[in-house]
């Protein structure tokens, strides 16, 4: 049986660099030991596979203004993880 995990970010809830990598790995259901930052998104995501097939959805731009650049970063390691990954799916959705 297929698992199937969506995760759905909106800019507004990116309040801080711990509060996006703690909602994406709830999400996720990403293992305790999650480290909580780029590097570790990069692993756990690579990490999955089949059966478990990934969506993330990206809402909203409109963040923080410290969490402009930071948002971005996760952005492109998701972007390269969907490219290598078949599995994972990234989405960019305009308001």
């Amino acid at each position: 049986m297929e698992d199937v995990r969506e995760v759905r970010i909106i800019g507004p809830r990116c309040t801080s660099q711990e509060a996006l990598h703690a909602f994406v790995a709830k999400k996720l259901g990403f293992p305790d030991y999650y480290g909580g930052n780029l590097a570790a998104l990069a692993d756990c995501l690579s990490e999955m596979g089949v059966p478990t097939r990934i969506t993330i959805a990206i809402n909203d731009y409109e963040v923080e203004p410290g969490m402009q650049a930071y948002l971005l970063r996760f952005v492109q390691v998701c972007a390269r993880e969907a490219f290598v990954n078949e599995n994972i799916t990234l989405v960019i959705e305009h308001p």
